[in-house]
This record gives structure tokens, sequence and C-alpha cells, in this order.
């Protein structure tokens, strides 16, 4: 029996020992997870806390200390929650959670760290008591910092909680396991809705996508079926035109004659005076006439083509025909004055077609002038380089100006107030012709008795089309 006791209490003993081992093992690995739980979850307390109170435009020192509080009564070892404020280059304790333990001095080189603004700040391990700290910013540089101090139970206290908990331990890991299976699922149907979610949304962008695509090809052959009606209503306008060809005819050809007509009776004073004149006589009077051979083909053919248009600078085209029309406007006593733009963009048009124009309205400023006067002919540019630019060019006269009735029948065919065999009446149809040719814009202001203003816009070429050469932007009128 004795050896049997011996032996019962020795197996006892050894299995307490044992046991008492393995829960020693046990206590302290559990007390280093829990100091490695406690230390991460203080850091991170005290970055959230420091980023909540950065995110305060400012902060209220009660509100500041209830949230001390919240965090300080979540965990029972949390021995301090403090919040410091930089001022004047050191830390002064500004607000602390009720019941902490006394402020301890920051070490200089965890100052330092704070005062540089850096995210993560070491931790501090004091005996059994941990100083985690988190910056605190505002407008972008360090103002302040969060100090969280929580104290490690030793391996003694760890056991000893374990053996009074040892039964409740397997109750609580029910309910976690409860817990973490209500979560888990939870997520799982939060990410499932989520999911279902975004495949709808996914649907409806789809959807309005092949709407808008619908609703762009309905645009389209829209814009090409009134392109097209635009196109039918200029070729019935050609047709309607036929019948007045022959006063047409006469109007145009008209013009360059008259300016040949001035140009001759100057070659005449140009060759007793210097021949060299007389030479750019000639090459004017020489690209008036091949204007004419070109305005009788296109007479010829104007119900079968359309205008062609290439890139031209409008400043170049003004100003050879101000040369061309000097003569003519000095044998009647008027001033031309040119106010052109340092630069105009190039614009898509036909040379020989804004020449008809410029010169109608010209011979419209002179008939309205018979005593003489001035003519201003402007051009600039509207809108930002980069963007869409039109081009805009103004005709003023101090002629006799017009009465709003008269005004609202000058683009009329055939309305003319000039005598009988002075005007045919086509003059201003054939510039309102020619300007929606080009896609332009004619504008009239007049005054009876104080002139009249025709202000013409084109639209530019955008910059960021290429430019093709043409040889037939060229303003062929012999003037250089």
């Amino acid at each position: 029996m004795r050896l049997r006791a011996k032996t019962t209490l020795l197996s006892s003993l050894l299995t307490v020992t044992m046991l008492l081992a393995a829960l020693a093992a046990t206590s302290a690995a559990i007390a280093n997870i829990e100091r490695t739980d406690d230390q991460r979850l203080a850091e991170i307390q005290a970055r959230d806390l420091a980023q909540h109170i950065s995110d305060m435009r400012s902060p209220d020192p009660e509100t500041v200390t209830q949230d001390t509080n919240l965090i300080k009564g979540t965990r029972p070892n949390v021995t301090s929650v403090r919040i410091w404020q930089l001022s004047r280059g050191d830390f002064v304790e500004k607000a602390v959670a009720s019941g902490s333990a006394p402020a301890t001095p920051i070490p200089e080189d965890t100052k330092d760290a704070l005062r540089r603004g850096d995210i993560n700040i070491p931790s501090i391990s004091e005996h059994s008591l941990y100083r985690s700290f988190a910056t605190i910013f505002e407008n972008g540089r360090a103002s302040g910092a969060v100090e969280i101090v929580q104290r490690f139970d030793s391996i003694g206290t760890v056991a000893l909680r374990y053996l009074k908990s040892v039964i409740w331990m397997f109750l609580v890991a029910i309910g976690l396991i409860l817990i973490g299976t209500y979560f888990l699922f939870r997520q799982l149907e939060l990410t499932t809705k989520l999911e279902t979610e975004q495949g709808i949304l996914r649907d409806r962008v789809r959807e309005a996508t092949i709407e808008l695509q619908k609703r762009n090809q309905q645009l389209q052959e829209t814009n090409l079926e009134l392109w097209r009606t635009n196109r039918r209503m200029n070729e019935l306008g050609r047709l309607a035109a036929a019948g007045q060809t022959a006063a047409h005819f006469a109007h145009e050809v008209g013009t360059p004659l008259n300016l040949i007509s001035g140009h001759v009776q100057l070659l005449k004073s140009d060759l007793d005076r210097d021949p060299r004149d007389a030479e750019s006589r000639i090459r004017t009077i020489s690209a008036q006439i091949e204007r004419i051979e070109r305005i009788v083909r296109r007479m010829l053919d104007k119900t079968r083509f359309e205008t062609e248009l290439a890139p031209l600078d409008l400043n170049s085209v003004l100003r050879k025909l101000c040369d061309a029309m000097s003569p003519a406007l000095d044998k009647r006593d008027i001033r031309l004055v040119e106010t052109l733009a340092d630069t105009v963009p190039l614009m898509a048009g036909s040379s020989d077609r804004l020449q008809q124009l410029f010169l109608n309205l010209i011979n419209n400023s002179l008939d309205a002038m018979p005593g003489g006067g001035e003519i201003q002919i402007h051009t600039k540019v509207e809108g930002k380089a980069g963007k869409a630019q039109r081009i805009l060019v103004d005709f003023i006269d101090t002629g006799t100006g017009m009465t709003p009735e008269v005004m609202s029948h000058i683009f009329d065919p055939l309305y003319t107030t000039k005598d009988r065999g002075h005007g045919t009446g086509l003059g201003l149809v054939i510039v309102s012709q020619i300007v929606a040719e080009h896609g332009g814009r004619v504008e009239v202001e007049s005054e009876l008795g104080k002139g009249t203003r025709f202000r013409l816009s084109f639209a530019a070429i955008p910059s960021d089309v290429p430019m093709v050469e043409n040889h037939e932007t060229e303003l062929e009128l012999g003037v250089r």
C-alpha cells in the first residue's frame, strides 16, 4: 500500500507538475500573444484617434476628452489616454481621460519623430507598461500627439485567470464561433448583394450606352438628311436663278471691265512717265481679263457645279483687291482706310468668289457716295486660338445710308433703288449667295444720311487640321 500510495502520489505529483508546466508554458504563450495583440490594438487606437482629431477643423476640448474616456473604457488594462499639444517646440498636456495615471515625460527621440510628423512612431516599453504614440496634424503640419499607455499582465496573472475561467473558455469559444459565423455569413451576404447590385448597374450602363449609340445614330442620320435637304435647296436656288443669268452676267462682267477701263486710262499716263509702272498695270488688266473668262465659264456651269473651297488668307485677298481698286477709288475721290488684323487664321474659300463678293460691296458703297467719301475695311478674329474661331470683315462707308424699309428688301432679287440703267438689283443677292457658299453670315446696319456697315463672318479652319498646299488660293490680280 505504501508503494502504491507512493507510486500514486508520485504519479499525481508528476501529473500535477506536467500540468503546471503545461499551464506555465501555455500561460507564457498566452501572455506573449495578449501582449502582442494589446500592443497592436493600442497603436491602432492611437492612430485612429489622432486621425479623428486631425480631421476636426477646430477640435473641441470637451469632445476630445470624451473620445479619450471612450478609448480608456474599452479595455481595463489601459491606464492612460492623453492628448499632447505641440507648443513652442515642446509637448504640453491638452486633454486626459478620467482616472489616467500621472503623465510621464516623452523621450526626446520620440518628440523628434512626432515633430517631423512621422507616421509610424516607435512604441516604448517600460517594465510592465507599453506607451504608444501617434501624430496629430493640422493643415499638413504636426500639431500634437496621442498617447495610450497600457499595462501588461504577468504570466502568473494570466495563469490564475486561465484556471478560474477554464470552464468558461468553452462557452466563450462557442460564443466566438457563433459571433464569427454570424459575421462571416453576414459578410458573404453583403458581398453577394453588392455583386448583384454591381451586375444590375452594369446592365443599366450597358442599356444606357446602347440607347445613346442609337440616339447618336439617329442624330447622324438626321444631320445627313438635313445636309441633303440643304443641298437640294441650293440646287433649287440655282435653278430659280437660271432666269436671271443674263442680268447676273452683265453685272459681274461690268465690274472687272470698269477696273480695266480705269487701269487703261492710268496706263496712258504711266507710259509717258515711267514704263515700269505700265508693266504692273498690264499685269492687272491681264488678270481682270482672265477673271472675266472665269466668270463666263462659271455662269455657264452655274447649275451644275458647286464652289470649290481651299485654304486661303483673307487679309491677302483684301490687300490685293484694295490695290486693284485704288485707281477707281482715286478717280471717285474716295479714301480707302484698311485696318486689318495682324494675323488671321486660314479659312476655306474661293479667292475668285470672295473677290467678287468684296467688289460688289465696294461698288455698292461707290454708288452711295457720288460726291466722294470714305470706305473702311476692318478684319478681326473672334474666339481664342485652339478653339472655334471666326473671321469678321467690316465694310463701312459714309454714303447716303438706307431706310429700314429699303434694308428689308436689299437681298431680294432685282430689287434696286438706283435709276434705270444704273443697277440690276443683283449685287447684294450675289453677296448673300457667296456668303452662304462659304458657310458665313452677313449683317447690315444702316441709317439714312449716316452711311452703312456690312459685317461678314466666316468660320476659320481649326489649327489642328492639316493644310494642303493649293496654288489656286492666290488672288490672280497681277498686283504685287
